[in-house]
């Protein structure tokens, strides 16, 4: 792990905060340029987008011209983009920024864990993915918040400039510091992706449904905590302390949660997580203080660190030698749809019924994931599943 250290998960942290900082002030900025809410929706929407579309792509490019290629394109992508953004107020070149950073994510995501699948043994795996899940999650927390401080001293161009070069200098540690990994398997041969889905449906339609479940449920708490502190009163001060507090008891398990994965297996991390989600989503909507709220809150945080890493460690241990990145891919493909579905399933449903309907619904399905979980997931701490 400690080889990683400066190739890898120091340019994960910085790229974290570049990232965290960018995708926080790029709607504010859209505000702020008469853009308007719709705008400022859609960049946040086109930002998941970005990344669905790079998902594929980056996987086929990957198998073609390695995992050190295709991650530094995407942090090229993100640094540049961040600069281009200081240059417009438009509303519509904003979008097409939030986009670019999508794109660029995607390609760094999927290269670094097709880096990590082939470089690092699978009894460590668990643990060195949770420490980049834990990395991209203090980056999360650190770049709001400096960036903020940022824009309230120099204004939003200068900060974007910041926020590039901090990401440019990921792509100068990964240039110089990462080792190419030699195409020397078949893990990198050109299959299509069709061929790969195809002949491997079976695991990526009962596995895979299983993380739609879980990004449903991560991103489904990412939007109750908000509306749901509005609605009983609570000001943004108050929302935004239960937020970090509840980033804080996420961030501090991803030491854990790497030693569950690795010495427990991957379900002993996957189960609780889906689970403890579960029923704090299905809570959260039945508080009405600021101390229940915190910590309903407070547990659901708790959950969502037993699964840190998890999406990635299984996607990596599924992931077959003949065609991994193609393969991978399409994991990373299934899973961002599930994220992307989850606001959108809990607000239909909050509007048609009621908020605790809707929370019901959406933790009925995570516990129904959880079961799914228990019983078609395999256990892969021991032996990858080749194919």
């Amino acid at each position: 792990m400690r080889r990683l250290a400066f190739s890898i998960y120091l340019p994960t942290l910085l790229n974290a905060i570049a990232r965290g900082g960018a995708l926080v002030l790029l709607p504010l900025y859209a505000l702020e340029s008469e853009g308007g809410t719709v705008v400022a929706g859609a960049i946040l929407s086109l930002r998941a987008l970005g990344t669905m579309l790079a998902d594929v792509p980056a996987g086929q490019l990957t198998a073609k011209i390695g995992d050190k290629a295709v991650m530094l394109c995407g942090l090229a992508i993100v640094g540049t983009t961040a600069i281009l953004a200081s240059f417009t107020g438009s509303p519509m070149a904003l979008t097409v920024v939030a986009v670019g950073f999508g794109v660029g994510s995607g390609a760094w995501i999927l290269g670094r864990l097709s880096h990590i699948t082939e470089n690092v043994r699978l009894e460590r795996r668990g643990r060195v993915i949770s420490v980049l899940a834990g990395l991209e999650r203090a980056g999360a927390m650190i770049g709001p918040v400096s960036a903020g401080i940022g824009v309230e001293l120099l204004g939003y161009s200068p900060v974007f400039v910041v926020l590039g070069v901090v990401s440019l200098s990921s792509f100068v540690l990964v240039s110089i510091l990462t080792k190419r990994t030699h195409l020397r398997t078949v893990s990198h041969v050109p299959v299509g992706a069709l061929q790969i889905a195809s002949k491997h449906a079976v695991t990526l339609s009962r596995c895979g449904g299983v993380m739609i479940c879980l990004s449903l449920l991560r991103n489904s708490r990412q939007l109750i905590i908000p509306v749901w502190g509005t609605a009983i009163g609570l000001g943004p001060a108050e929302i935004g302390l239960v937020s970090s507090l509840t980033a804080t008891v996420d961030l501090m398990m991803f030491i854990p949660a790497g030693l569950i994965l690795d010495h427990l297996g991957r379900r002993a991390a996957l189960i609780p997580a889906m689970t403890i989600m579960s029923v704090a989503l299905t809570l959260l909507p039945w508080t009405e203080t600021f101390t229940s709220f915190l910590l309903v809150s407070l547990l659901g945080g708790l959950g969502n660190g037993f699964g840190t890493g998890i999406f990635m460690t299984i996607g990596g241990d599924l992931a077959p030698r003949y065609g991994r990145s193609q393969f991978l891919g399409i994991w990373r493909l299934i899973g961002d749809s599930g994220g992307a579905a989850g606001p959108s399933v809990l607000g239909a449903l909050a509007q048609t019924f009621t908020m605790v309907v809707a929370c019901g619904v959406t933790g009925s399905i995570g516990l129904l994931g959880a079961l799914a979980a228990f019983l078609v997931i395999p256990e892969t701490r021991h032996r990858p599943l080749d194919g």
